[in-house]
C-alpha cells in the first residue's frame, strides 16, 4: 500500500509495543523517518533497532513520560532538533 508518506517524519508515542509499535512499523514501511517514544528505554531502543533493520527506514527511540508536561516538552524539543531528520 502506498500512503504517499515517503520522506515525511512522525513521532509515535507508546511506540515500543502493541498498537504504537504497529503504527511505527507501518509508517517506517512507507518510508517515514520515525521517532518512537515510550517510558522504558530498553524495549524502546530494541524496537527502534528492530524496525530500522526490518524496514530500512530510520527509526529512533526517545524516552518520555506523557503524563509529565516537562517530559512532553523535552520530547518536542529533542525530536524537532534532531540532525538526523535531514
Amino acid at each position: 500500500m502506498d500512503l504517499k508518506l515517503a520522506g515525511k517524519r512522525a513521532v509515535v508515542t507508546g511506540g515500543s509495543r502493541g498498537i504504537g509499535k504497529a503504527i511505527a512499523r507501518t509508517l517506517a514501511e512507507e518510508g517515514v523517518t520515525v521517532v518512537i517514544a515510550a517510558r522504558g528505554k530498553g524495549p524502546l531502543l530494541e524496537t527502534a533497532s528492530e524496525l530500522t533493520a526490518q524496514t530500512g527506514s530510520e527509526v529512533k527511540g526517545l524516552t518520555v513520560d506523557t503524563g509529565s508536561d516537562e517530559s512532553v516538552r523535552e520530547l518536542k524539543s529533542r525530536s524537532s532538533s534532531c540532525t538526523w531528520w535531514g
